[in-house]
C-alpha cells in the first residue's frame, strides 16, 4: 500500500485520470491472486475440438468451458487463443484483457503470454497498472520481461505511449517493488540499468550507488562490474573491487577482451591486498 500511495502521489495530478484500459485490467488482476486451479484432468474430445477449431467464438468459449470443467491444462491455450482472436476486433478491449487474465490464471509461468498482455497493456501505460502487472509475475519469468518494461519507460515499445517524463518513475517504482519483495534478480537488473543511465548523465555518485545495489543483489553483469570496479580501484577500495570482479567472473563474459580486462584488474586488486 505504501508503494501504491507513493505512485499515486508522484504520478497523478488533479488533471490526470486512470485510462479505461488500466481500470479494466486493475479490476481483473486480483484473479491472479487466487490459488492456481488443479489442472490434472484430460478431455480428449474438447482437445480435439480445440485443435480443429475454425468456427465461431461461441464454439471456442464452449470448448474453454469443457476444458475448464475437466481441469484440463489445455484450457490455458484455449483462453490464449480467444484473446488473440478478439484482440484486433473493434470494441473488444475488455474481452481481450479478460481472456489474457484467464489464460494466465491457468498458466502463470508462461513468459510469452505475460509479454503479450504487457504489450497490449502498454497502449495505456498507466504506471500503477504496470507495477501491479509486475507484482503478479512469477519471479522466474521477470528477467525475460524487464527489458520490455525498460523499453516502455523509454517509449521504445510498439506503442510508445508513455510520457517520457514518467520513464524514470516507472523504473524507480519497479526497483522499489523488487527491493520490497526481496527479488534480487530483478533488483540486480534494474539497478544495473539505472547505474548505466546515471553514469551517462554525468551523475557518478548515483551511478556508484546503483552499481553497489546491483552487485549486492548478485549481479554478474560484466558491464556493471567493469564500470564499478574502475571507480573502486581509483578509490583504493581493492577488497570490494576484488569481490565484485570474482562475482562477475562466475559467469564469464562472452567477450574474451572484456574477460581478460576483468581478470587483469582482479589480479591487480589481489596483489594490492597481499
Amino acid at each position: 500500500m505504501k508503494l501504491w500511495n507513493w505512485l499515486i502521489t508522484k504520478i497523478k495530478s488533479p488533471r490526470t485520470h486512470t485510462p479505461a484500459l488500466a481500470r479494466t485490467l486493475l479490476r481483473l488482476l486480483p484473479k491472479l491472486d487466487q490459488p492456481r486451479p488443479d489442472l490434472t484432468g484430460h478431455n480428449p474430445e474438447a482437445r480435439k475440438k480445440l485443435n480443429n477449431w475454425r468456427s465461431s467464438e461461441a464454439n471456442l468459449r464452449r470448448i474453454i468451458d469443457q476444458l475448464a470443467s475437466a481441469g484440463d491444462p489445455t484450457v490455458a491455450r484455449a483462453c490464449w487463443l480467444l484473446a488473440t482472436t478478439v484482440r484486433y476486433q473493434s470494441g473488444r478491449r475488455d474481452d481481450t484483457l479478460a481472456a489474457y487474465v484467464d489464460a494466465l490464471y491457468y498458466d502463470r509461468d508462461n513468459a510469452e503470454l505475460w509479454h503479450e498482455l504487457l504489450d497490449y497493456a502498454a497502449a495505456a501505460p498507466y504506471i500503477p497498472m504496470l507495477v501491479e502487472l509486475f507484482k503478479r509475475m512469477p519471479r522466474h519469468v521477470r528477467p525475460d520481461l524487464l527489458g520490455y518494461f525498460v523499453a516502455i519507460s523509454d517509449g521504445r515499445d510498439r506503442m510508445g505511449n508513455l510520457d517520457p517524463d514518467h520513464g524514470h518513475d516507472l523504473r524507480e517504482a519497479l526497483l522499489l517493488k523488487a527491493q520490497a519483495e526481496g527479488d534480487l534478480a530483478s533488483v540486480a537488473l534494474l539497478a544495473g540499468e539505472e547505474g548505466r543511465r546515471a553514469e551517462q548523465a554525468g551523475d557518478l555518485d548515483s551511478a556508484v550507488r546503483f552499481w553497489r545495489t546491483a552487485t549486492q543483489a548478485g549481479s554478474t553483469d560484466a558491464a556493471v562490474a567493469d564500470r564499478f570496479t574502475i571507480w573502486l580501484v581509483q578509490q583504493g577500495q581493492y577488497a570490494e573491487a576484488a569481490q565484485v570482479l570474482r562475482q562477475a567472473l562466475t559467469t564469464p563474459p562472452k567477450s574474451a577482451t572484456v574477460r581478460q580486462r576483468l581478470e587483469k584488474r582482479l589480479a591487480r586488486c589481489e596483489k594490492a591486498l597481499n
